[in-house]
Order: C-alpha cells, then sequence, then structure tokens
C-alpha cells in the first residue's frame, strides 16, 4: 500500500514523542516531513487511526458488472496502514487508481449472488482550518481550479446564483464565506433520510429545505460555486456517524488550499477518510451498475481504530 505524507510514527528518540496529554482516545502522534536539521526540529500532528469495515451484496439474474468505489483512496493526509478485500460470486478488476486519488474496483458477475467485504486501517490527519484572508475570486484564481467554479448535473450554480449573492452578497468575500455557507445551509435544510433521490439537484433542495447528506453537500457546494469559489463532493468514510453509511462532504478552495466543509453538522472533518473527489455524487457513487445485477445490502462500520 502506498503511503501517504505524514511520515512514521514517532516510537523514540525525540522528546515528547508518546501520547500528549489530553489527547482523544485513538490519537497517536507522528512527526511531519518538513526541514529539519535535527530529528527532534519536527513538526508534531496528531492523526486519527480509523477502522473500517463494508459489506455489500448484490443479486444478478444473469451476465452483468459492477464499478464500486469503496476503497480508501491514495490522498495527501491518510495513509494506508492495513486493507483486505474478499469478493464471492464475481471477478475482479483492478482497473487503476484515478487522478483524485480514488480506487475504483470492477466487479464481472455471473447469476448469483455477489458478496464483498472490505477491511481497512487508515491514519488521518486533522483537517486544516478556514483562515479569514481575502478570496482570490474568479479573476485571481489558477486556471486548474476555475473548473470547480462552473455547473455540474447536481450542482447548477448559474441558477443559485442569485439566491447565492441575495443571501451573502456579491463580494469581495473572505475565507469565512465557506463557513458561512456551510453553517446557513445547517441550519436552513433539514437532514431527513428519505427526503430525497438520486435525481435529486441543489436547485430542488433549496426549494424543499430538506436532504440526505449528499444534498447539503450538493447545496453547499453550489452556493459557493455560484460566489465563484472552487468547490467539489467528497465521499468519506466518517468516525461516530449516525447512522453507519457512506458520507458526502465538501472540498471548497479558499485560495491557499483546499478546505472540508460538513454541512450536516454529523461528523468531525478531522475524522474522515476520503473514497473519491468529483463535481457532484455522478462522479463519487460508490456503485454503478451494468445488467440485471439488483443492489441487496449494505452495511458500513468506522470504528476508532486504537491499539491496544
Amino acid at each position: 500500500m502506498s503511503g501517504g505524507p505524514l511520515g512514521s510514527v514517532a516510537g523514540g528518540g525525540c522528546p515528547g514523542a508518546g501520547t500528549p496529554t489530553g489527547a482523544a482516545p485513538g490519537y497517536r502522534r507522528v512527526l511531519h516531513p518538513s526541514e529539519r536539521p535535527l530529528a527532534c526540529n519536527r513538526r508534531e500532528v496528531l492523526v486519527q487511526r480509523l477502522a473500517i469495515d463494508v459489506r455489500a451484496s448484490w443479486n444478478a439474474t444473469a451476465a452483468a458488472a459492477g464499478l464500486v468505489l469503496l476503497q480508501v483512496a491514495d490522498a495527501a493526509g491518510q495513509t494506508h496502514v492495513a486493507e483486505h478485500l474478499e469478493v464471492e460470486g464475481a471477478e475482479v478488476e483492478d482497473p487503476g487508481t484515478r487522478p483524485d486519488g480514488s480506487r475504483p474496483l470492477r466487479l464481472h458477475a455471473q447469476a448469483g449472488t455477489v458478496r464483498l467485504h472490505y477491511r481497512a486501517d487508515v491514519d488521518v490527519a486533522p483537517a486544516d482550518t478556514v483562515g479569514d484572508a481575502p478570496l482570490p475570486g474568479l479573476a485571481g484564481l489558477d486556471l486548474d481550479l476555475q473548473t470547480w467554479t462552473l455547473p455540474s448535473r447536481y450542482c447548477p450554480s448559474d441558477v443559485l446564483r442569485p439566491m447565492a449573492v441575495a443571501l451573502f452578497g456579491g463580494g469581495p468575500h473572505t475565507g469565512t464565506l465557506l463557513e458561512d455557507v456551510r453553517a446557513w445551509v445547517e441550519r436552513e435544510v433539514a437532514y431527513v433520510p428519505g427526503s430525497s433521490d438520486v435525481h435529486t439537484a441543489a436547485d430542488e433542495t433549496m426549494l424543499r429545505r430538506a436532504g440526505v447528506c449528499r444534498d447539503l453537500a450538493h447545496l453547499t457546494a453550489t452556493l459557493l460555486r455560484a460566489l465563484n469559489v472552487p468547490a467539489r463532493l467528497v465521499a468519506v468514510y466518517a468516525l461516530d456517524l449516525e447512522p453507519p453509511d457512506f458520507h458526502a462532504v465538501v472540498e471548497a478552495h479558499d485560495g491557499t488550499g483546499w478546505r472540508l466543509l460538513d454541512a450536516t453538522g454529523l461528523a468531525s472533518t478531522s475524522t474522515l477518510a476520503r473514497i473519491a473527489t468529483g463535481r457532484d455524487a455522478a462522479e463519487i457513487a460508490w456503485g454503478t451498475i451494468d445488467g440485471p445485477m439488483n443492489f441487496a445490502d449494505l452495511a458500513v462500520e468506522v470504528t476508532d481504530g486504537t491499539q491496544d
């Protein structure tokens, strides 16, 4: 497994390399690789180990294929510690890692039941906080970021721009806008399971004022894009999420880096493991089926990976 940029776990040699006083359970101290003439001149970062367990099944009535996104991504800020995959009833193809770091799997099934069991331990670093520096605006954005300000299937930012300007002003803005938008969506849109479906876009969620995590994430990203802030959706595993499931959050760029935002308020952005990143749910869906194979069951469990 490829590792992230966090370096190795501190086991000794540096004073105070053990667990810090008052650290939350599950946290371990690692040393951040930076310019360091001496081994102890390192910035220490607290990381959380997550233990992930996913079971899924489908029933195929004839030959069918599926593309599933559930493996932990190769991404900055998280390090694979252990991983195990078992599949019954289908051949597994690994098509490689996508540009966003996601690692899809192709399932080739015949008639019968397909069962998948995925386990992983992953260390995740705390999310960076959003500052209050001026946002660059469209004129100051790098070209590779501008694509994340454009409308997409579930994020019609052009449609909601008048609403976004009415709510948050036309700018110029500072980094506090990211939290302002996130907090507004959490406050104004109720989290109601079953209130939407796979076709629901952000403009519908704005009208209904209800949805699930993907709907709140779509609306957050849409409002930010409408104000020329790059924003994208991220599929994640989240610690202590109730009910346990795949989770969708937003990543917005404040001119210096990407910042995670959870409009549901159900998960800490410092205890998330990234699965996939895309413009909207169309690019981060956990399962896409081609042929007569029907979804049967899914169970997701994410627990504190503290070792005895």
